[in-house]
């Protein structure tokens, strides 16, 4: 069975060809919007894998008047909502995955066809699904689990912490996917997309090594016992 971590590199390198693509067209898009010639030296570095240009990355990047236009007009509304839902089914992917890893390692005194009979009966629908079987079955309070990551002026991704950062993503998806655009979350700029992205990208393998670390051999990270710390004072893990 292929590890969930390594699913998730499969989707991310996707996810990064369609990142890709928009700033390709990002680079044309400004370049008319400033009556200019696209710089095509840092178009043939995106095609190679080389580089990404500053409006996926930097606020000041754009002028504030660029800026009221994007979002007035939409340019990069609709491919940057298409890298949002990408970045959550890598994301949601991953999550199951993992379901799966932890489950079948700690109930490995049990028949295979036993283990895979019982996974069958879960459902994850919403990010709460996750938040309380992975609670539930492996004492993983998701909510505590947090990590220190930074955006950019202009950018529209801000979270107060990890938590709260995973349903602005998981809600936009909903939106996107189920109402046609995303109602709360605002996708101007192709920062607005990035973000949400490199966020899922930290904190995946994050999750993954740290708590892999507790699960498989029963150490604690640094990362773990700050999380630890979070999840007694949440009262959903017992000092010890």
């Amino acid at each position: 069975m292929l590890k969930a971590i390594d699913k998730f590199y499969k989707l991310d390198e996707g996810v990064l060809g369609i990142v890709r693509a928009a700033d390709v067209y990002a680079i044309h898009v400004m370049a008319k919007i400033r009556k200019t010639e696209p710089n095509m030296d840092s178009i043939q570095e995106i095609l190679s894998g080389k580089k990404m240009s500053g409006f996926n990355l930097i606020g000041t990047t754009y002028k504030e008047n660029e800026l009221e236009l994007l979002e007035k007009e939409g340019h990069f509304k609709e491919i940057g909502q298409q890298i949002i839902v990408a970045a959550h089914t890598a994301l949601e992917s991953y999550l199951i995955l993992k379901f799966r890893e932890y489950y079948s390692f700690l109930s490995s005194h049990c028949e295979e066809s036993f283990i895979e009979e019982t996974l069958k009966k879960f459902k994850f629908r919403s990010l709460d699904d996750f938040k309380k079987a992975y609670h539930k079955f492996f004492g993983i309070h998701i909510p505590s689990f947090d990590f220190v990551y930074s955006g950019t002026d202009g950018c529209n991704f801000v979270a107060k912490d990890s938590w709260e950062a995973l349903n602005l993503i998981y809600d936009a998806r909903n939106d996107i996917v189920h109402k046609g655009e995303s109602m709360n979350y605002k996708v101007a700029t192709l920062m607005d997309s990035w973000y949400p992205f490199e966020f899922v990208r930290n904190w995946v393998p994050l999750f993954d090594a740290n708590f892999n670390m507790f699960i498989y051999e029963k150490k604690e990270s640094k990362l773990y016992k700050e999380y630890k710390v979070r999840a007694i004072k949440y009262g959903v893990l017992n000092k010890k």
